[in-house]
């Protein structure tokens, strides 16, 4: 591992050491540095660099993927919003950084809407709702009428504000009271899980499925609105009569501000034609992931109103992330 990291931050020194301003009619001329807020091994760093080889091989240029993990996103977005405008500098950002972070922190090193160029919407992330083997029952509305009985003293992990979150729409939904168990990660939930030190839980889908088939978790619930590929036996809580549980984490492309029109609008449609490859989304949906584009102005519009509809809930909880 040590290695292979020495590796992307030699390849990531390299890209970064270019100061050429990118002409429109010429872009890509060199390397495209893709930050990522997370380590290099997960969901969104795959995603990351399965999009980095089919973009590299439309441009003719190689895609490096820039691991900024840490801050809650905050030193990824800072660190792309420093860079030049010049299509050198993509950011994979995911929803907390350009929606949560708002209202979490008091003051943001960054501004979500002025402070960069949104390009758009590639993929979402449903969410599961996992019971233990020290949870009686095996569907949703077990747990559902269980948390009824004992208000207050079901326990829930979480790992992180935005699983919190999500965890707190299901709750508000359902009319329910949970006792909140908070983990550094969603491995930490996992292990939670199997050792029966909490009896639910709302997390990532990826690395569960081995654990429902062998019968060591419960696979109660997603919080897609449909069914998804990589569980499609379990229900989705809108399927169930929970239409407001929707909670879905999704990543989106950005830019630094002021970025050319013509470069935006070419990443954008080759964006598009990426995320329509048949094996891509075959290799997204192996990650419980739902490839999707949506362009910048519906990425605006998701930005703002996910903001507004979370403020309320991360006061209401006192969630202060500095």
């Amino acid at each position: 591992m040590k290695k292979i990291l020495k590796i992307i931050a030699l390849t990531t020194l390299a890209v970064c050491t270019h100061t050429a301003h990118a002409q429109p009619g010429q872009w890509p001329e060199r390397s495209v540095r893709l930050i990522v807020p997370f380590a290099p091994g997960g969901t969104a760093d795959a995603m990351a660099r399965h999009l980095a080889v089919k973009l590299g091989e439309l441009w003719g240029q190689s895609v490096v993927v820039d691991n900024r993990p840490g801050g809650n996103t905050l030193i990824a977005a800072s660190e792309a919003r420093r860079a030049k405008p010049d299509g050198y500098t993509l950011f994979q950002s995911i929803n907390s950084t350009l929606t949560i972070n708002q209202s979490a922190f008091s003051k943001l090193p960054y501004d979500p809407i002025n402070d960069f160029t949104h390009i758009g919407f590639i993929a979402s992330v449903p969410l599961i709702v996992v019971g233990s083997q020290s949870l009686p029952g095996e569907t949703i509305e077990d747990l559902i009428s269980l948390a009824k009985s004992q208000p207050g003293k079901v326990t829930m992990g979480v790992a992180g504000v935005g699983m919190q979150l999500a965890a707190e729409k299901f709750l508000r939904d359902t009319d329910i009271k949970v006792q909140y168990v908070n983990y550094k990660s969603g491995a930490d939930v996992m292990r939670g899980l199997l050792s029966g030190e909490i009896q639910s839980g709302i997390d990532g889908i990826p690395a569960y499925p081995p654990f429902f088939e062998n019968g060591k978790l419960k696979a109660l619930a997603t919080t897609s609105p449909t069914r998804t590929a990589a569980l499609p036996k379990v229900r989705s809580l809108t399927e169930v009569g929970y239409t407001n549980s929707e909670a879905p984490v999704w990543h989106a492309i950005v830019a630094p501000s002021g970025l050319p029109d013509a470069i935006k609008d070419k990443v954008a449609a080759d964006l598009q034609t990426v995320l329509a490859m048949p094996d891509l989304k075959k290799q997204t949906a192996e990650l419980g992931l739902i490839a999707e584009w949506k362009d910048a102005a519906a990425l605006l519009e998701l930005i703002n109103a996910e903001a507004q509809e979370l403020a309320p809930m991360v006061k209401d909880l006192d969630i202060k992330l500095d």
